[in-house]
């Protein structure tokens, strides 16, 4: 288990950093939604295809989502958790300020983010 994660990792981190990057326009800004008291903006693993979805949740249902992933066994699920960490860990960085593309997401604190036209 602990080298499918170094690999995981490993590949996590070349994606990263060979992807283009994508310019953020001035013409956007962050839409931020607050959650429904009890739940924040979560990063969450697909269960049945490749990628991750963000939603307003609470920590033991995101909790129970990587578990599943991880006892699946799939390799693709198991990326995905990978994925989903690592778009919660770099979210941490966003304020309602921040540049943005056009139609992405984010986790603004506890909050929903969407870039939208200014």
């Amino acid at each position: 288990m602990g080298r499918l994660l170094a690999a995981l990792a490993l590949t996590l981190g070349f994606v990263v950093i060979s992807a283009p990057s994508a310019s953020a326009s001035d013409a956007t800004h962050w839409l931020v939604a607050p959650c429904p008291a009890g739940s924040k903006a979560l990063w969450l693993p697909r269960a049945d295809k490749f990628g991750t979805d963000l939603s307003c949740t609470t920590e033991q249902a995101r909790a129970a989502a990587v578990k599943a992933a991880v006892d699946s066994g799939s390799p693709t699920r198991m990326m995905n958790v990978a994925l989903a960490f690592a778009q919660q860990l770099s979210d941490k960085s966003l304020t309602p300020q921040s540049p943005c593309v056009l139609g992405a997401k984010g986790a603004i604190g506890e909050a929903f983010g969407t870039c939208v036209a200014a």
